[in-house]
């Protein structure tokens, strides 16, 4: 069959480019300020704090408008650089252990301690937590009208059917190779976009739910698509990155004609000329994101490969420690830029340590939350055994050239010191 095929890789296609993995993990870590923020802004979130922020509201919108797209941007293109090392089944089976298990894991472990919390504080529930297990979560009737749900983990749910739903055109799409060079039609590519959220939006709003969400299921599909095209195209990254004034400035241009019609009442917020301005500066800024990344983060360090492994176990897991701990900090009675802080921080410092204590260095925490199988501790080991070894034998290798080097006589009349 041609799906099992694996192409060779073209000396582009097998570069690892660092500056999407920056993109990924400041995307990711974005998702705490953002989630953080959604207690106290008002618009209807799982837990909310009784006094808002609004100095917070045009950022979050803003941030709403970037943060998944340039991760399905990136997933789209992960998905292209997968063939590159594996057979369209191979994919399909990784793709299914990192995001099929860890979502099916996220949905009866993760997730219910926000529903539980939210029925707390809605009122909705009484009794303990593992009664609420028991009694409502493993009743499996979705949520909002049960209590079994993925709610964050959306995004794990929508990448996989992707995943699946792409495969065949991707492999299509390697085997006849179109010779299409990156140009100016890419900012076309806004056009899709606009026209998907101004007809749909009103029919199907935003959901998550993949069944009947046809305005968010076709605005990141295309998202996705754009991502693995973008990657297949020969010095597309290149291109981007000689782009990157013009589609920030354009993007800059856009996000100031919409932020002053809405301000001033021309346009009506989530009306047709809300979003075409606003998917233009949203793919306006996502080029842009990836021009800059292209050109000042195509590095690596100590601190990326760590934040590589950490970022997606950090987003399966932040946004139940918030409102956990949103939960008991909004009860309090400080001012509401001391409780997103502290919010914001705590969650911060609990995934880090959830994380680096617990998920990184367990095989089965490994595989469930998406990572591979080695733990850290024994990576570590392994890599300290090996320096040692090293340098054992180049102190043997110095010892030996020692020894059977040639002796020369020192003059009578210079010291040995000055030989």
């Amino acid at each position: 069959m041609q799906a099992s095929i694996k192409t060779p890789a073209l000396p582009e296609e097998s570069t690892r480019y660092d500056f999407l993995d920056w993109l990924r993990v400041i995307a990711i870590f974005v998702l705490l300020f953002f989630h953080s923020g959604m207690l106290f802004v008002g618009w209807g979130w799982h837990i909310q704090n009784t006094q808002t922020i609004p100095a917070l509201a045009w950022p979050m919108d803003i941030a709403h408008r970037l943060r998944m797209p340039l991760l399905f941007i990136i997933a789209g293109a992960g998905m292209w650089f997968g063939l590159n090392r594996r057979t369209a089944t191979q994919l399909a089976a990784e793709r299914t252990l990192r995001l099929l298990l860890p979502l099916v894991m996220g949905m009866l472990l993760i997730v219910p301690p926000q529903i539980y919390f939210e029925r707390i504080f809605r009122g909705q529930w009484e009794g303990g937590y593992v009664a609420f297990l028991l009694e409502r979560v493993y009743q499996f009737r979705f949520y909002p009208h049960g209590d079994f749900g993925w709610h964050h983990l959306w995004f794990i749910a929508y990448l996989y059917v992707y995943a699946l739903l792409l495969l065949p055109l991707l492999v299509w799409w390697r085997k006849k190779r179109p010779q299409i060079r990156p140009g100016m039609w890419l900012y076309v590519l806004a056009m899709p976009l606009c026209l998907n959220e101004a007809l749909l939006k009103p029919i199907f709003p935003e959901a998550h739910t993949l069944v009947a969400d046809w305005y968010i299921f076709d605005h990141y599909l295309l998202l996705t698509i754009y991502g693995f095209l973008l990657a297949s195209l020969p010095g597309c990254w290149d291109w981007l990155s000689a782009q990157r004034r013009y589609t920030l400035a354009t993007g800059v241009v856009a996000l100031v004609v919409a932020v002053t019609l809405l301000e001033r009442g021309v346009i009506p917020h989530g009306g047709p000329a809300d979003a075409f301005i606003a998917n233009v500066f949203t793919w306006m800024a996502l080029m842009a994101f990836l021009g800059y990344g292209r050109c000042y983060l195509s590095f690596s360090n100590s601190l990326l490969r760590w934040a590589r492994d950490a970022s997606y176990p950090i987003y399966i897991l932040h946004q139940t420690i918030i409102v956990a701990i949103g939960y008991f900090v909004i009860q309090r009675a400080w001012a509401p830029w001391v409780k997103y802080w502290i919010v914001l921080g705590s969650t911060l410092v609990s995934c880090i340590l959830v994380y680096e204590f617990c998920i990184r260095r367990f095989a089965l925490l490994r595989i469930l939350f998406g990572m591979k199988p080695y733990g850290g501790r024994t990576r570590a080991g392994g890599v300290v055994a090996a320096s040692v070894r090293l340098s054992t034998h180049a102190c043997v290798a110095r010892s030996r050239q020692r020894l059977m080097a040639p002796r020369r006589r020192t003059p009578a009349h210079q010291s040995p010191g000055e030989a």
